[in-house]
């Protein structure tokens, strides 16, 4: 490869700015994880705990069916496709994350619970969406990873359409 070239000078600064960036990802105290971190799962649901402490876990079905009992705000991160197909009773759709937000927040403040939730325990939708609410401002956040297969085999309630 011509350094002399268009595209070498290309090819040779995008290596030199990838090894600068990694080089000193090494070497920072607050290096930026490869991989997000895994979420840990919660024991306890307190939900009226008043504290400003930022929650984002993994609850199981049994917890997801007591925050849908207490009236908990769901939201299905799916496709659209797949949530006219059937979701969780009350279940917001997702939509464009702007207009997701403006969505949650007509019901609700940033403060309050809020429970996301895909399609299985393999879907990583429902983290990503979290992770995305979570950096718009929102503190209390559950993801639910059984998702709607784990639901709907429990026969909890669900609809279709809307």
């Amino acid at each position: 490869m011509n350094i002399r070239t268009p595209l070498g000078q290309a090819a040779f600064f995008l290596i030199l700015s990838c090894i600068i960036g990694f080089g000193s990802n090494l070497v920072r105290e607050d290096k930026i994880p490869w991989i997000a971190p895994e979420l840990a799962t919660t024991e306890s649901l307190d939900v009226t705990d008043e504290t400003h402490e930022p929650i984002l876990a993994v609850i199981s079905l049994v917890q997801a069916k007591q925050l849908f009992d207490d009236g908990i705000l769901f939201v299905d991160a799916r496709d659209d496709a797949y949530y006219s197909k059937g979701h969780i009773q009350g279940a917001m759709k997702n939509a464009f994350l702007m207009e997701l937000i403006f969505n949650i927040e007509a019901r609700q403040s940033k403060a309050d619970p809020l429970v996301v939730y895909c399609g299985d325990p393999g879907c990583g939708d429902s983290e990503d969406l979290a992770y995305d609410l979570q950096d718009s401002g929102f503190t209390k956040l559950y993801v639910f990873k059984g998702g709607w297969l784990e639901w709907s085999k429990a026969g909890y309630p669900s609809e279709a359409g809307q």
